[in-house]
C-alpha cells in the first residue's frame, strides 16, 4: 500500500508500506569477537519514501536515510535484501513474498544505489546471520577460531570504506537465532572500530531547545507549536495527565517519533545550536549524544550483566581493552547505584535482576557511550517505592555529568528531583501544548496559570 504525504519542508513525497515484514541488524567487527549483538524484527512494517527506509514493531525502530545506503544485496531465490550503509552495520530486510518485486523496484530506483545479487544454494530463514569467510586452518601455535557453524552470533570481517561489493562473496547461513528478547529501541550506531579509548567519547554537557514543535500521528495532530529550553546540568520534568503528548514530545528530543509510519512533525530541536534533523546530520548522531531510559526496564535478558553495560560500546565500534571495559562497567554501574549489589555476579544474566535493578542497569548501559543528554519516559512507573527512591537517587547524582529530562506522573517526584518543570495539557480533543514552565519551585508553590495550580495540587489528571 502507499499513501501520500509531507515531508518536514512540506513537499509532497509517496510512502509505500510493508507491513508483516522482518530486519535484523548485521553487526559489522573483529572476527575474533564474538560479542556481537544482533537483534531482529518480527512482523515489522518496512516504510521507504524518497529520503528513507524505516521499520518499526512497537518500541524498537530503525531508519536509515537513503543516501547512506551505497549498495543494496539481493537473494537469487530468496526474498532477503541486504542494506549495505559504510561506516553503520548491515541490515537485512524481508518483505512479504508477493511483494518483493515490488520492494526491489523502489531500491531500484535510486541511481547511486548499486545492486548486486547474491548467489547461493541455501534459502535462509530469518533471521538472517552474515558470516565471516571460513578461518585459515589452525597452527601448532594458535587456537583454532570457531566457525559460523558452531557459534550462532558471528561479526562480518568485511572492511574498507566499501565493505561489501560484488567480489566479496556473502555466505548466508540458517544458524540458530540469537537468544535476545527486549522491548529496547534499537538504533543503527557508527560501527568505525576506534583504537583510542571511551574517554574521547564526548561528554560535555549540552542543553536542548525545542522550538515550535507539532506532532501528527496520521491526521491526528498530538502536539502544537511547542517549545521549551532544556538547561545544561539541570533536571527537567515533564508533568501533565495522560494523553497531552509528553512522552511524544520525549521521543521527538532523540527522533524516535520519526520510526513510527505514520508520524510526522514539525519544528526544530537543537542540541548546542545544531539542529538534530538538519538534513546533514546523521540520525547515529543524536543518538550517541542524546540517550534514553524508558518505562519498562528491558536490559539484554540473555546477556550477563557485565555484557550490557558494554552493549553500547560494541554496537558504536569503540575499542578498549579488558582493564578499561572493567573500569567503565563499574564507573558506569557506580553511577547507577548497582555496583556494590552485582559486583559478585556480573557474568550473571541481567534477566535475572529484580525490576529496579533492571531500570538501574538501563541506566547504566545508557551511560558507557557518555551521552550528553540523558532522557528518561516514566522509569520509576513499574517499580516498589525502595527502587524508586534509589532511582531517584541516581538522578541528582548524575545531573553534574548529564543533562537530564523526564517524563513523570508522580508530582512529588517532579519536585524531589527535577529543577526546571514544564507543564503539558491537551485540553477538549485539541493538541498538547505546554501551559507553563520555570523552576520547580515556583510551579509548585507560586504558579502563574490557574490550571497548573489545580494540577499540582491534585484536582484533576
Amino acid at each position: 500500500m502507499s499513501e501520500a504525504v509531507k515531508d518536514m519542508d512540506g513537499a509532497v513525497m509517496e510512502r509505500v508500506v510493508f507491513p508483516d515484514s522482518a530486519v535484523v541488524q548485521l553487526v559489522r567487527g573483529d572476527p575474533q569477537d564474538f560479542d556481537a549483538i544482533v537483534t531482529d524484527l518480527h512482523g515489522a512494517t518496512v516504510t521507504v519514501t524518497d529520503t528513507e527506509i524505516a521499520a518499526a514493531d512497537g518500541d524498537i525502530a530503525w531508519s536509515w536515510f537513503i543516501h547512506d545506503i551505497e549498495a543494496v544485496i539481493h537473494g537469487a531465490t530468496a526474498p532477503w535484501t541486504i542494506l549495505v550503509i559504510p561506516g553503520v552495520s548491515d541490515f537485512g530486510v524481508t518483505v512479504p513474498d508477493e511483494r518483493v518485486d515490488e520492494f526491489r523496484g523502489l531500491l531500484a530506483g535510486f541511481p547511486h544505489i548499486d545492486i548486486h545479487v547474491q548467489h547461493t544454494s541455501k534459502q535462509p530463514t530469518t533471521p538472517l546471520l552474515v558470516a565471516p569467510p571460513p578461518p585459515p586452518p589452525p597452527s601448532s601455535t594458535s587456537p583454532q577460531t570457531p566457525t559460523a557453524a558452531s557459534v550462532p552470533v558471528m561479526l562480518s570481517s568485511l572492511a574498507g570504506p566499501s565493505p561489501i561489493s560484488a567480489a566479496t562473496p556473502i555466505v548466508i547461513t540458517e544458524a540458530t537465532p540469537f537468544d535476545i528478547t527486549t522491548t529496547a529501541p534499537v538504533v543503527a550506531l557508527f560501527d568505525d572500530a576506534t583504537t583510542a579509548g571511551p574517554t574521547t567519547l564526548m561528554s560535555e554537557l549540552a542543553g536542548l531547545d525545542a522550538r515550535s514543535i507539532s506532532a501528527w500521528f496520521g491526521s491526528h495532530q498530538v502536539l502544537d507549536r511547542v517549545s521549551l529550553h532544556m538547561m545544561a546540568g539541570e533536571v527537567t520534568a515533564l508533568i501533565g495527565p495522560s494523553g497531552c503528548g509528553k512522552s511524544t514530545f520525549l521521543r521527538i528530543l532523540n527522533r524516535m517519533h520519526e520510526m513510527i509510519p505514520s508520524a510526522s512533525l514539525a519544528g526544530e530541536v537543537l542540541l548546542d545550536g545544531h539542529d538534530i534533523y538538519d538534513a546533514n546530520r546523521k540520525l547515529t548522531d543524536a543518538r550517541r549524544e542524546i540517550g534514553m531510559v524508558f518505562q519498562k526496564p528491558n536490559p539484554f535478558p540473555a546477556m550477563s550483566i557485565y555484557d550490557n553495560v558494554l552493549a553500547s560500546l560494541r554496537l558504536t565500534g569503540v575499542k578498549a581493552s579488558v582493564s578499561v571495559k572493567d573500569d567503565i562497567v563499574e564507573s558506569c554501574l557506580s553511577k547507577a547505584g548497582l555496583w556494590k549489589e552485582v559486583r559478585d555476579r556480573l557474568r550473571q544474566p541481567g534477566g535475572g535482576l529484580s525490576g529496579g535493578q533492571q531500570q538501574r542497569l538501563c541506566i547504566a548501559r545508557a551511560l558507557a557511550i557518555k551521552p550528553r543528554v540523558l532522557l528518561m519516559d516514566e522509569p520509576c512507573s513499574a517499580l516498589d517505592p525502595t527502587s524508586t527512591r534509589r532511582i531517584e537517587e541516581t538522578i541528582v547524582e548524575l545531573v553534574s555529568e548529564v543533562t537530564i529530562v523526564i517524563v513523570t506522573h508522580n508530582m512529588q517526584q517532579a519536585a524531589r528531583v527535577s529543577n526546571q518543570c514544564a507543564f503539558f495539557l491537551a485540553e477538549q480533543g485539541t493538541p498538547g501544548v505546554i501551559v507553563e514552565h520555570g523552576p520547580t519551585a515556583a510551579m509548585f508553590n507560586v504558579p502563574q496559570d490557574p490550571r497548573t495550580n489545580d494540577y499540582v495540587n491534585g484536582r484533576f489528571g
